[in-house]
């Protein structure tokens, strides 16, 4: 720094000013001002600096900041704007080559999906904790090199459902493909690839955590949900097994169970539709429930 003032300084020196008695001009917000008179002398052409080749060279010279931030991508230079003039246009396209050429592969994959990410996000209506974890999951997905030959927009939808399962939210696939409108199968696709790949040890979802979800949804009373999630601890253990069944199927049965009981009864329709099961499922995990739950019964009579 100390070298580039010097230089600046010779530079000014060796140069004639004659617009006052007692010249003093210094650079100035880019150009050159005389600090007694005021008169303008030009603009302040420095010389353009070495080219970089080597990868140091480049890495060194490199002082663009990320494409992407907390609230999403910055702004991002078009090669041109329409109405304008040919002189204009290829100044754009001359800029917008060169923030293409300071990107990584990286930051252009990220720009493309986090607002996408953030958008389906907050349709789902995430918290914050779930949504920072969905993109901390896809950006190892990226330096993964997943992304190869592979859609953006499955992997995105993938790393949701992921970090929704990480943080054992009660959410399905079926609203992840109502948001997205990406089908079921592509977004399980993804979703195993990802867990597979990244190595996520996952458990399933605990099945209180729909009951409550779903007794909302459906208007029960706490007392009816409070009864469901002791008819399926109470089936567990008995030896019901959880463990490769749909929590929804089970979360359904046991509020049908206690809706009963409680003669605040739903249609199996209305339970189905609500829960995103068949009525025949429900019916066969109500079956089972049921058999589990009375087994102690039958072995003290």
């Amino acid at each position: 720094m100390a070298n580039e003032s010097e230089d600046s300084k010779k530079k000014l020196s060796e140069k004639d000013w004659d617009c006052c008695d007692n010249p003093d001009v210094q650079p100035y917000r880019g150009i050159y001002v005389c600090r007694n008179c005021g008169i303008v002398h030009g603009q302040v052409l420095s010389d353009a600096p070495r080219r970089a080749f080597t990868a140091e060279e480049i890495e060194d010279r490199r002082q663009t900041e990320p494409v992407y931030g907390v609230s999403g991508s910055r702004t991002v230079i078009p090669k041109f704007y329409k109405d304008t003039s040919p002189r204009k246009k290829q100044k754009y396209y001359r800029l917008a080559k060169i923030q293409r050429s300071t990107t990584s592969t990286f930051e252009r994959n990220l720009s493309i999906a986090q607002p996408k990410l953030l958008g389906w996000a907050s349709a789902l209506g995430l918290p914050r904790s779930v949504t920072e974890e969905a993109l901390r999951i896809y950006k190892e997905v990226v330096h993964k090199k997943l992304t190869m030959g592979r859609s953006i927009n499955n992997l995105v939808a993938g790393s949701i459902y992921a970090a929704i399962r990480t943080n054992d939210l009660p959410r399905t696939v079926e609203e992840i493909e109502e948001v997205t409108q990406i089908p079921e199968k592509t977004i399980t696709k993804a979703y195993r690839l990802i867990v597979s790949n990244l190595k996520i040890l996952l458990t399933s979802t605990p099945v209180v955590q729909f009951i409550s979800r779903f007794g909302e949804e459906l208007g029960l009373s706490p007392p009816v949900q409070i009864q469901a999630n002791e008819l399926i601890e109470k089936a567990k253990e008995n030896g019901l097994q959880t463990i490769g069944k749909d929590p929804k199927g089970l979360a359904a049965a046991t509020l049908y169970i206690a809706g009963k009981k409680a003669k605040e009864s739903k249609s199996q329709s209305l339970i189905a539709k609500i829960c995103g099961v068949s009525e025949v499922t429900l019916r066969n995990r109500a079956k089972e429930i049921k058999k589990y739950v009375n087994k102690k019964k039958n072995k003290k009579d």
